[in-house]
C-alpha cells in the first residue's frame, strides 16, 4: 500500500451473505486490491479473539501487496455484528465505502449455525434447538472451543436493523450499499454493475460468478476438533514430523479435513421453524425498512 494510502473498502457482513463471493469477484477487477488475509477483524475491538493484527502498522501490513489500485478492500463478517467497529472504521477513514450483505433469517440463521459448528464455535448440532435457547435466553453452555460466546446468540445476531442503524448513523448513504442476498444471486452481473458505479471503478465486462464457499458440513465432528483445534499432543508431533522431513508445511490436516467434508447442511430445516423466524424478525425487518426510507435509501438491492 503506497504512502498515505488507506483502505478504503470494507465488506462488514452479514456471514453466509455472499462476503466471501464477492471478495473473489471484485478482487479480480484490476482497480480493486483485497487483503489475502481473510476477516482480519482489526476494527471490531469488542472481538479481540478474532483480531489478527493488534496494531496499525500489523494491519496494513496485510495490504503490503497492493499498488496503483484505486480501492483497496477487505471483509470482515463481524464488523456488522460489532458494536464498536463502525465508529473505528470511521475514524481511520471517514471516506470508506461500506458494502453490507444481507440476507433473510429463516434461510440466514441456519446457514450462520452450520457455519459455526463447521468452525467447532458451536457444538449443537440441532439448529432447532439452539435457536430455541437463543430465543429464550436460556443458554448457559457454551462449548471451549467456542471463541466469542455473544456469535451464539441468534436471536441477537438476526437483528439487523440494529446493525445497519450503527454504519447509517455514522457514514453518509451515499457511502454504503446494501445488497440482498436473494437479489444478487438471483442477478449478479447487475449486482457488478451498480457496484462498479458505487466503487466509481469501470466495468472489466465480468460474466463469470460460479458459486464461491457453497455449504459443507463435518462428517464427525470428533475429527474436525482435532484437524481445526489441535491439542498441544499434535502440535508437537507435527512440529518434530516436520523437522525429520525438512518440510515446511506436511498438509495432513488439511488432508483430513477434506476427507472429512461433506457438501450441504447436515439437516434440513422444517417449514414450522421457517415460519417462526420469520415471523419473529418481522417487527425488526419493518424497522429496517423504515430507518432504510427515512435515509432515502429504499429497499436492499
Amino acid at each position: 500500500m503506497n504512502r498515505g494510502q488507506k483502505v478504503n473498502l470494507f465488506i462488514v457482513g452479514a456471514p453466509k451473505c455472499g462476503t466471501t463471493a464477492w471478495v473473489s469477484y471484485l478482487s479480480a477487477h484490476p482497480d480493486i486490491y483485497f487483503s489475502p488475509a481473510k476477516e482480519p477483524h482489526f476494527f471490531s475491538a469488542d472481538f479481540p479473539g478474532f483480531r489478527w493484527a493488534k496494531t496499525l502498522d500489523e494491519y496494513h501490513d496485510l495490504f503490503a501487496g497492493s499498488g496503483n489500485e484505486m480501492v483497496i478492500g477487505e471483509a470482515s463478517v463481524q464488523y456488522l455484528y460489532s458494536r464498536e467497529a463502525a465508529r473505528n472504521i470511521h475514524d481511520y477513514n471517514p471516506e470508506s465505502k461500506i458494502l453490507i450483505f444481507l440476507r433473510r433469517q429463516e434461510t440466514f440463521l441456519p446457514a450462520y449455525h452450520n457455519q459455526l459448528l463447521y468452525n467447532t464455535d458451536e457444538d449443537i448440532s440441532d439448529f432447532a434447538e439452539a435457536w430455541t435457547l437463543s430465543r429464550d435466553g436460556n443458554r448457559s453452555r457454551y462449548p471451549a472451543t467456542c471463541r466469542e460466546h455473544s456469535f451464539l446468540d441468534y436471536a441477537a445476531v438476526g437483528k439487523f436493523s440494529e446493525q445497519v442503524a450503527r454504519y447509517l448513523d455514522i457514514f453518509p448513504r451515499e457511502h454504503i450499499r446494501i445488497v440482498q442476498f436473494e437479489k444478487w444471486s438471483a442477478a449478479p452481473r447487475e449486482t457488478y454493475l451498480e457496484l462498479m458505479d458505487f466503487l466509481n471503478v469501470k466495468d472489466d465486462g465480468r460474466t463469470d460468478f460460479e458459486p464461491v464457499h457453497s455449504a459443507h458440513h463435518h462428517r464427525f465432528r470428533s475429527v474436525a476438533a482435532l484437524t481445526q483445534r489441535p491439542p498441544k499432543w499434535m502440535l508437537s508431533a507435527s512440529t518434530a514430523l516436520k523437522r525429520m522431513t525438512g518440510r515446511k508445511r506436511l498438509g495432513l490436516g488439511r488432508t483430513f479435513r477434506k476427507l472429512n467434508e461433506s457438501n450441504g447442511y447436515a439437516r434440513a430445516v422444517p417449514a414450522e421453524l421457517r415460519h417462526e423466524i420469520i415471523t419473529h424478525f418481522a417487527n425488526d425487518n419493518h424497522s429496517l425498512r423504515l430507518l432504510l426510507a427515512a435515509k432515502g435509501m429504499g429497499e436492499p438491492s
